[in-house]
């Protein structure tokens, strides 16, 4: 437009946030959180079923395949827009959700161990404002989803218990890579370094559709940008998920090395995942459907039972 560039104030560095999470780490703020951590152990036997036996240095980029598949546009939409009302959900218990079902209806266990990716974006210091800061905060942390035996025939008190979980994770799961290489006690970050990690990974995107329409500068390019990664770099899970909302509709993405499984193998896997996702927005479209949780009660301490004698003598007084 001819006019000087009038750029706003500069936030918070990267070498910063570093700081203050070192800083964070020797106060001891966080020793509280280890308790939590260690049970997100994957050393029971409730793992992701392989094909084929190879050693874990034959998980490499270059063996790397993807199987992807497309949710409805209609039920993306009841995703986005309509499912959380039930129980008041995000988009990722959604996922998880039927993450977990799909897995433990194929391990055969009612748990899964899956690492959790995040931003990383953490309010943990009010003095610092990573608004307009560049640079990968990504939090990556294993969660472990358990779900009650009954959950497989009953879709809601399985979305209440992934609920549940994801709630309880202390700091949006920041403090596990903190404790884990920043903890000036080397017997703590040993400890969570023994960790048998997950084999599984697991990321939401987000809504591309929403960042293309507030942004009249930048679109997806149609070609490739190239390979993101060495081929002879080690992948450090057997399956990464991830999915976003692109034109409209969930994109899902399963990423897996041959060396360790077939293409077929997977495919099935995704397929079932879909199908427990159709499940799940069928159920909260229910009328009949929803409830309330612990975590919606945040000042009090309420139980599953203390919440539903609360809404029996409700009901019962009207």
């Amino acid at each position: 437009a001819g006019q000087e560039p009038a750029l706003p104030p500069k936030s918070s560095s990267f070498q910063q946030w570093a700081q203050h999470l070192t800083e964070l780490a020797a106060s001891g703020g966080l020793d509280e959180e280890l308790t939590h951590w260690l049970a997100q152990d994957g050393s029971d036997p409730a793992i992701f079923l392989q094909d084929f036996q190879a050693e874990p240095n034959a998980n490499t980029e270059a063996t790397a395949q993807r199987v992807r598949l497309l949710l409805e546009p209609e039920l993306t939409h009841a995703l986005l827009h309509e499912v959380h009302a039930a129980y008041g959900t995000e988009i990722n218990d959604i996922l998880l959700t039927a993450l977990t079902r799909t897995l433990t209806r194929q391990t055969g266990f009612h748990h899964a161990l899956i690492a959790l990716e995040g931003h990383g974006r953490e309010e943990l210091f009010p003095e610092l404002d990573l608004s307009r800061t560049v640079g990968w905060f990504t939090a990556l942390y294993p969660v472990r989803l358990a779900l009650p035996p009954d959950s497989l025939r009953n879709p809601g008190l399985a979305l209440r218990t992934v609920k549940e979980t994801l709630r309880a994770i202390p700091n949006r799961g920041v403090g596990f890579g903190i404790l884990r290489y920043l903890h000036p006690d080397p017997r703590v970050r040993q400890q969570l370094q023994a960790l048998r990690p997950p084999q599984i990974s697991f990321n939401y995107l987000g809504q591309f559709d929403q960042m293309q329409a507030e942004s009249q500068l930048f679109a997806p390019a149609p070609e490739t940008s190239g390979p993101e990664r060495g081929p002879e770099n080690r992948r450090t899970h057997l399956l990464d998920f991830t999915a976003s909302v692109v034109d409209g509709q969930l994109r899902t993405e399963w990423i897996f090395s041959e060396r360790f499984h077939r293409r077929a193998t997977v495919e099935a896997l995704a397929h079932a995942f879909l199908d427990q996702l159709r499940a799940l927005i069928q159920h909260c479209l229910d009328p009949e459907a929803g409830g309330y949780t612990p975590s919606d009660f945040p000042d009090v301490e309420l139980s599953d039972d203390d919440i539903d004698a609360l809404l029996t003598e409700i009901g019962e007084s009207f």
